[in-house]
């Protein structure tokens, strides 16, 4: 009796320390933002924008983007999904939103403390691979190409936990992007002295609220394959 006791005692005991280390390893998972969450918004929006106004050489013709709630929830439902892949959605007309023909996407495997602004930049530091002269990249770039192509107008973003995503324990980083970059032989952006193609009165941090010819003209179908290469960052 007094054995059974014993062995009583240490059954509840050892329920006990799984559930304080279960309890424990939940707590520690850091709350990532939701998509609604204005400090997000901003710091995803600003950070797109930063970079898009320094651009070198220059741009007569970058839009300044805006947050739409829509890109947003289209990232969030792929980013839940936990799959180090673009939304299959992004490869055919019409298929991830009403109203948009296609959608440009770029994703980010990395720590769950990683914030919006260094995921961006992770993105933005492939511009040492692009020659815009020749419009070539000499390794990958696409996501550079995405983060300061002109003609886009708005993007949305989202994260999630991954907590056993190939191995790692990681937060997967989705953003989407309409109308969506990458067209094939086509520069991201006009060279030339900043906001010379805005509308007068329409520069603002040498972004442009619109633009004269560029964001009219018809878009290809066929986006860039270096576009559709994953960038992972542990």
């Amino acid at each position: 009796m007094a054995l059974m006791k014993k062995l009583n005692c240490c059954w509840t005991l050892g329920l006990c320390l799984v559930a304080s280390r279960l309890c424990k390893a939940l707590l520690d998972i850091p709350k990532l933002p939701a998509i609604d969450d204005a400090k997000f918004i901003k710091e995803c929006v600003d950070s797109h924008n930063e970079f898009r106004s320094k651009v070198k050489p220059s741009a007569a013709d970058m839009n300044i983007l805006k947050w739409d709630k829509e890109l947003a929830k289209l990232a969030k439902s792929w980013s839940k999904q936990c799959k180090f892949a673009h939304n299959p959605c992004t490869r055919k007309r019409y298929a991830c939103i009403e109203g948009h023909d296609f959608v440009g996407e770029n994703i980010y495997l990395g720590g769950v403390q990683s914030t919006p602004k260094q995921v961006i930049s992770s993105w933005h530091s492939e511009n040492e691979h692009y020659n815009f002269d020749n419009m070539t990249c000499s390794k990958i770039c696409g996501h550079y190409t995405q983060v300061v192509w002109a003609n886009t107008l708005t993007v949305g973003c989202a994260v999630s936990n991954c907590p056993n995503l190939m191995g790692y324990s990681a937060a997967l980083f989705v953003c989407n992007y309409a109308p969506p970059g990458n067209e094939i032989n086509t520069s991201p952006y006009t060279k030339g002295e900043p906001c010379s193609m805005c509308k007068k009165g329409d520069c603002r941090n040498n972004l442009c609220e619109n633009v004269t010819d560029r964001a009219t003209q018809p878009r290809a179908c066929y986006l860039l394959m270096l576009g559709s290469i994953l960038h992972k960052i542990l």
